[in-house]
């Protein structure tokens, strides 16, 4: 997935590099370029030595001097490495309203929901390990695991099945919640941050464990909680399941430590005040309306940019800290990122010991933009 290229260590969406070590002789200390790609410098020390760099593959060896008692220049390698990518699963009612007319003349609502997760896929599944869980599995309330596991460059799987899949059936969202989580526990990367992102035309339903009492809240658009009308009611699955699944993505949340976005769909009005309920309990109230209500395709499609941008990290751990962390430098595709101790717009350290860095401002969004970045820093060091 990665390749040395010019001394830096590119990642897709940008990710890692190498702190180069740069020596001066006189004791001011020169710097090594941002892609290190000189192989020796020479310099006079105090008593007149010579210190030799010699640059190999990843890194630059140093050797300690002649033998008239100079010491070298001999600085620590680091190496720096973003913190480790999202996991996010895009939990996707597969129900049959999908089918309904969308905003776009001709276009169903999931014709539209495919196109745009088609082109969010395409600019960040370098950057995001992303997996797709649709639900229901069949055509009526039943739930499976993941259709595609959470993984880097899964743009080409998750649309496969998109494009395999036929909306039916009712809106299982809590138990579909339920297996996404299960399966980012199991399946993940344990130093990677958890996510789901959820997508429904429809509020949650296909709980037979509920009663079909008056109080139920139809969840099918007519009066009726009972699928089988005019005869006798057993189960309430039709009816609204919203206290079940704020518990779960409540729990999801506070014990599992795994937020839930929430898009509302075309078709969602009715349900405006579960789906802000559902995105506060989820720990990612967004906007006025707490969910992202997304009528259209352009609107989804910005309410997933939006969400994909918030889990890129701009946060890199070095490996050890530097011995002068005034003197780093750190350079993205060959610029310079000016140092700002305000935290505002370039980058500095966020631990008094210096083994964390963060990237602000202009910096942080276009290492969040989706496309391959190279990273590098240098620091001084002085012939002693």
């Amino acid at each position: 997935m990665d390749a040395t290229k010019g001394g830096a260590l590119v990642l897709a969406g940008a990710l890692a590099g190498t702190l180069w070590a740069a020596c001066g002789g006189d004791g001011g200390g020169g710097d090594v370029g941002p892609t290190a790609s000189s192989t020796s410098s020479a310099g006079t020390g105090g008593g007149g030595g010579t210190t030799t760099n010699t640059g190999t593959g990843g890194g630059l060896e140093f050797d300690a001097g002649k033998s008239d008692g100079t010491s070298g220049c001999n600085p620590q390698n680091f190496t720096l490495q973003q913190a480790p990518p999202a996991e996010v699963y895009l939990v996707i009612d597969r129900s049959g309203s999908m089918n309904d007319p969308g905003a776009t003349p001709g276009l169903t609502r999931w014709q539209e929901m495919y196109a745009a997760v088609d082109l969010m896929l395409k600019q960040y599944e370098n950057t995001i390990r992303f997996g797709l869980l649709m639900y229901p599995a069949g055509d009526e309330c039943s739930t499976s695991g993941p259709q595609v596991a959470v993984d880097t460059n899964n743009w080409h799987s998750i649309m496969d099945q998109l494009t395999k899949a036929v909306p039916a059936g009712g809106t299982p969202t809590a138990a579909a919640l339920n297996n996404a989580s299960a399966s980012l526990k199991a399946l993940g990367s344990k130093e990677s941050p958890k996510f789901i992102v959820l997508a429904t035309d429809g509020g949650p339903n296909c709980n037979y464990f509920l009663t079909a009492n008056p109080g139920c809240i139809c969840s099918l658009g007519n009066e009726y909680c009972c699928t089988n009308y005019p005869q006798k009611c057993f189960f309430g699955h039709s009816c609204l399941d919203d206290e079940h699944t704020l518990q779960v993505i409540a729990d999801l949340a506070v014990n599992q430590a795994i937020p839930t976005f929430v898009i509302g769909l075309a078709g969602t009005a009715a349900y405006e005040a579960v789906l802000t309920s559902m995105a506060e309990k989820g720990g990612k109230n967004q906007g006025p309306k707490g969910y992202y209500p997304a009528n259209d395709q352009i609107e989804l499609l910005k309410a997933l940019q939006t969400i994909a941008v918030s889990v890129i990290s701009c946060e890199i751990d070095l490996e050890e800290p530097p011995q002068n962390p005034e003197a780093v430098k750190v350079f993205m595709d060959g610029k310079e990122v000016p140092k700002d101790k305000g935290m505002q717009n370039g980058w500095w350290y966020t631990n008094e010991e210096h083994t964390k860095i963060e990237l602000f401002g202009e910096a942080c969004q276009t290492l969040q933009d989706g496309e391959k970045h190279t990273l590098t820093a240098t620091f001084e060091c002085q012939v002693r």
